[in-house]
């Protein structure tokens, strides 16, 4: 399965709480090409160039890998700066903490904004790992896998469901709406997919 609608609740206003907290009071966190454009590799900028509406996906990095957690980090491993092991930075906080809690093998938890417009070309992420997605608002198609020749569209409710998405599978994303999808990400590895689904019931 593709894409697999999991078996916790987050509750919805407490994410749209969080996120409004994120925009208030921590936008000098929040990872955008226009203002760090000159820390990430020249590879990606070169890709990402060809399509200008991969340069519009912005957000925060709950987790960062680079050496200094009070800078922005891009919501992908493509800094040219010093990096490491990700670990949590300061909006690892309230509802976030609770998920942590009960899910202690996530890694490289993000909160991310795609404007209008905005795509992610097609790839394919670490086939050792998986990823969950958790919609605070979203509309319409959010996904597009590309799977034995046939693309299959997922829509994702914004009702505090969380998904656990197999991002093996090639996949793009692109927002054709009037609105920002705003959604909180994670990784988790294989191994520990099984602990992952045995998270139940109201968060």
């Amino acid at each position: 399965m593709i894409v697999q609608k999991l078996n916790f609740i987050v509750p919805l206003e407490e994410l749209r709480s969080y996120y409004k907290i994120l925009k208030d009071q921590y936008d000098h966190l929040d990872w955008r090409y226009d203002r760090c454009k000159t820390d990430i590799i020249k590879q990606w900028e070169d890709a990402a160039r060809l399509d200008p509406a991969n340069l519009l996906t912005h957000g925060w990095a709950i987790q960062s890998n680079l050496e200094d957690l009070t800078v922005p980090c891009p919501p992908w491993d493509i800094s040219a700066s010093g990096t490491r092991g990700y670990r949590n930075t300061e909006l690892a906080f309230g509802i976030i903490e609770r998920l942590q809690g009960l899910i202690p093998n996530g890694h490289r938890w993000s909160v991310s904004v795609q404007p209008p417009g905005g795509k992610v070309s097609l790839h394919s992420d670490e086939s050792d790992e998986m990823t969950v997605w958790i919609p605070i608002y979203t509309n319409g198609t959010v996904i597009t896998f590309l799977n034995n020749g046939s693309e299959l569209e997922h829509s994702l409710d914004s009702d505090g469901s969380a998904y656990l998405l197999d991002t093996n599978v090639p996949h793009f994303t692109y927002n054709s709406s009037t609105e920002d999808r705003v959604t909180i990400i994670f990784r988790i590895n294989l191994e520990y997919i099984e602990d992952l689904l045995a998270v139940e019931g109201l968060v």
